[in-house]
């Protein structure tokens, strides 16, 4: 009888052992699922971004400084892989990869977004203002970020704007007024806007990729460029055009923007801190692009071999007045964008 009892106790110890034994399997395998499933919002993410312009371009240090910034904020928890001058294709394909989300941040001219809407046109009508701190205040304002909201079939996330410089003109022989541009066959960006206020002046407008301008310059094919700043140094062309008419007649901005499906995968943290770094590198872009133009014209004619030519600029207020008229009533967003410009300019 003892012996039975034995046995009965030893089976009870051994059963209540299993069921203890799979009690903390079950613990532990709850414990592993509540653990990966916490670790899911720290895994690593890796944004791929892309734009136009050289690496060096400030449209490209802009997204690489953005990447930069929030690895450094997220320890390395997010990242980015960047693909500028065109790696992806031209604006017009990476438009289309944000739209699919192949690449998920872009940073796209203002030029070619006005060929998704015309809305975008606004930053392209003549002297939209005078500044880059004018720019800056702007291209913050609600009027500015509303123009997003007319990409709305795009499935993008407008996060906010950058800057490559004013627009100036580069030419073989001086330009000293207006007159001088009648029939004067410059390279220009093919934007609607702006090809109705070169061709307002009587220029002769003519459209072609940036790689092809040196040799038109040098082939005669061109008599000057209407070109941003910084590509009017980077890609050389003062080697032949000597010629710098600072007229800053249009501001070239470009819009930053995120994949929204991709913008709605983030926490409101995530998201918080995605904007503001933006906020914080399309800031720095803008002071940095005033030190790169004070030091254009200060040291152009020493460092780029630049003469330096003006004129009186108000030359060109009729075109512009018509351009402005003409554009306001294209898409209901100009209008109080170029209202709020005005406003700041008489700040």
């Amino acid at each position: 009888m003892k012996k039975t009892k034995t046995i009965l106790s030893s089976l009870l110890l051994s059963t209540m052992g299993f069921l203890a034994a799979c009690g903390e399997e079950s613990g532990s395998q709850d414990s592993s699922a509540e653990s990966t499933e916490e670790g899911s919002s720290e895994e690593s993410i890796v944004l791929s971004t892309a734009n136009i312009t050289q690496a060096d371009n400030s449209l490209s240090v802009v997204l690489q400084n953005i990447g930069d910034e929030l690895e450094e904020r997220t320890d390395g928890r997010i990242t980015a892989e960047h693909n500028p001058g065109g790696q992806l294709g031209n604006e017009e394909d990476m438009m289309q990869q944000l739209n699919s989300g192949t690449i998920d941040i872009a940073n796209i001219t203002t030029a070619q977004l006005s060929n998704s809407s015309p809305a975008f046109g606004a930053w392209l009508t003549p002297f939209v203002v005078e500044t880059h701190e004018q720019a800056y205040e702007l291209w913050t304002s609600e009027e500015s970020m509303a123009l997003f909201d007319t990409l709305e079939n795009q499935n993008v996330k407008g996060l906010g704007y950058s800057t490559s410089g004013f627009r100036y003109m580069l030419s073989v022989d001086p330009i000293d007024s207006v007159s001088d541009l009648d029939g004067f066959k410059l390279r220009t960006t093919p934007s609607p806007t702006i090809m109705d206020f070169w061709n307002g002046v009587g220029a002769s407008p003519t459209a072609m990729p940036l790689t092809e301008v040196y040799t038109s310059l040098q082939t005669n094919v061109i008599d000057g460029v209407d070109i941003d700043t910084q590509s009017l140094v980077s890609e050389n062309l003062t080697e032949i055009a000597t010629n710098m008419t600072p007229s800053k007649h249009m501001y070239w901005a470009a819009g930053i923007m995120m994949n929204q499906e991709r913008w709605d995968s983030f926490s409101e943290e995530d998201q918080q801190l995605i904007q503001e770094v933006v906020d914080e590198v399309t800031k720095e872009n803008a002071e940095t692009l005033i030190e790169f133009e004070e030091n254009l014209l200060e040291n152009g004619e020493d460092e780029q071999g630049v003469s330096i030519v003006e004129f009186d600029y108000s030359e060109f207020d009729p075109v512009t007045e018509e351009v402005r008229e003409a554009w306001m009533e294209k898409s209901p967003e100009i209008k109080p964008f170029l209202e709020k410009a005005d406003e700041i300019k008489s700040e």
